[in-house]
């Protein structure tokens, strides 16, 4: 099974943060999700942020994913 990895770099008041998620994600099916999903993520966990600007990012495959078949989707929950 390949597995891509994404790293989407955000600023956050001024300050970067990198982000780092995986198409296992239920809502990540590409790299533009990846992006999506992470600036959703930024704007979460920094509620009383003023700018959350996207900088950039890359995908990757994963290692260690080679030997498993398949992999179920888990439910999508934000809390």
């Amino acid at each position: 099974m390949i597995v891509n990895g994404y790293e989407i770099v955000v600023e956050i008041d001024g300050v970067k943060s990198l982000i780092n998620l995986d198409d296992l994600y239920p809502s990540i099916k590409d790299w533009h999700s990846a992006a999506e999903f992470a600036m959703k993520m930024a704007r979460e966990a920094n509620p009383d942020a003023v700018c959350i600007d996207f900088l950039g990012g890359g995908e990757y495959e994963l290692e260690g994913y080679e030997d498993i078949p398949y992999s179920l989707e888990s439910p999508f929950r934000v809390y």
